[in-house]
């Protein structure tokens, strides 16, 4: 079961740049990074949509980067691009997490001590 459906991805997010037969591998990758980002808390119940926005878009950065895949720079017909590839890309979907998470607690590094053992 993917914690992001492609339907979300399409409807609410509003995404357009992957393809569905993409989506689950994608979708997999940055739900992955988003649980280690969150120390696990997000579980394995339905997530907070905030969480899905967040899943969305680093499946989008992740698509992009598997796009380049390697390319330092593109030329075409006198057009340049040149990518920058200084941030790595754990720290470029943390910040995308960030953006949607930081409000919630959890991203937080805090430790409850009110755990029962």
């Amino acid at each position: 079961m993917l914690n992001v459906e492609y339907l979300f991805y399409l409807n609410k997010y509003g995404g357009s740049v992957i393809a569905e037969e993409q989506w689950k591998t994608l979708e997999l990758k940055a739900s992955a990074r988003l649980q280690q980002f969150t120390f696990n808390r997000l579980g394995k119940t339905e997530w907070p949509e905030k969480a899905q926005f967040a899943a969305c878009e680093m499946a989008e950065a992740l698509y992009s980067l598997e796009k380049i895949s390697g390319k330092t720079s593109e030329s075409t017909d006198g057009y340049s691009v040149t990518y920058d590839r200084s941030e790595t890309t754990d720290a470029m979907l943390y910040k995308i997490a960030s953006v949607y998470l930081s409000d919630t607690g959890l991203m937080s590094m805090e430790v409850y001590d009110d755990y029962e053992y």
